[in-house]
């Protein structure tokens, strides 16, 4: 049994390896899944028209959608934070399906072909970021705020342009400036998730390990998500020219 000290106390260095194992599998798991649920929900969707009353009902039915799908969210976070991985997860697959229905209507715009193309390149920006993010030994605890300050600013503008200006020109140009933000979140958020189930594995503590992989499931979902979104608006540019 491989045993050493972390800040002076003994460890299993066995044990730390299959609490750190079991996060991360667990973390790539529940996106896996997530997106999974999604695409069910979406082909639901589709076929009931479920996502369709909501947006027959106007902007009273965006916003209601949008608040159920970013209360989900947010309670599902809130939730895991206390400890309730169990609930946490459920909420999360919740937030995915509901986002499955929200999206049915938008697909409706593309081709099969613009979907699938979009899917795959997703499937392999995803798996290119997440890998530099495992295996990078760079400190990139400083990306975090200015990521943040980049999306938060993108996001306003997007709204201003969606409200205000409605520019296709503006959009494209949006859209070609959250690409490489997202592939740089991505990068940043597994690194943060390794480095905190790490941490959680070195201590011994399965449930902290736990908590960092729903958490860090609903990040990395989210980028998938928004990855996969960018990805295909680009696709319908490239089309109508």
């Amino acid at each position: 049994m491989s045993t050493q000290e972390y800040f002076g106390v003994p460890i299993n260095r066995t044990q730390a390896n299959a609490i750190y194992t079991d996060a991360m599998s667990r973390m790539y798991g529940l996106v896996a899944l997530g997106v999974i649920t999604t695409g069910a929900m979406i082909w639901i969707g589709d076929l009931t028209g479920v996502g369709d009353v909501f947006f027959s009902l106007g902007i009273i039915g965006w916003l209601l959608m949008i608040g159920i799908m970013f209360g989900t969210l947010m309670a599902a976070n809130a939730v895991v934070a206390r400890g309730n991985t169990a609930l946490g997860t459920v909420l999360y697959l919740a937030f995915t399906g509901i986002e499955g229905l929200f999206l049915s209507p938008i697909l409706q715009a593309f081709t099969g072909e613009m979907i699938g193309m979009a899917f795959l390149l997703t499937g392999g920006l995803f798996v290119a970021m997440s890998a530099i993010g495992m295996t990078t030994k760079r400190d990139l605890s400083k990306w975090g705020p200015m990521l943040l300050i980049g999306l938060v600013g993108l996001i306003i503008i997007s709204l201003i342009n969606m409200l205000l200006i409605g520019s296709s020109g503006l959009f494209l140009i949006i859209n070609i400036l959250l690409l490489p933000l997202f592939l740089a979140l991505t990068v940043w958020e597994t690194k943060q998730m390794k480095e905190l189930a790490q941490e959680a594995a070195m201590q011994g503590d399965q449930k902290a390990a736990t908590q960092v992989a729903v958490i860090g499931s609903i990040g990395l979902y989210l980028n998938v998500l928004n990855i996969f979104l960018i990805v295909l608006n680009l696709l319908g540019f490239a089309s109508s020219d």
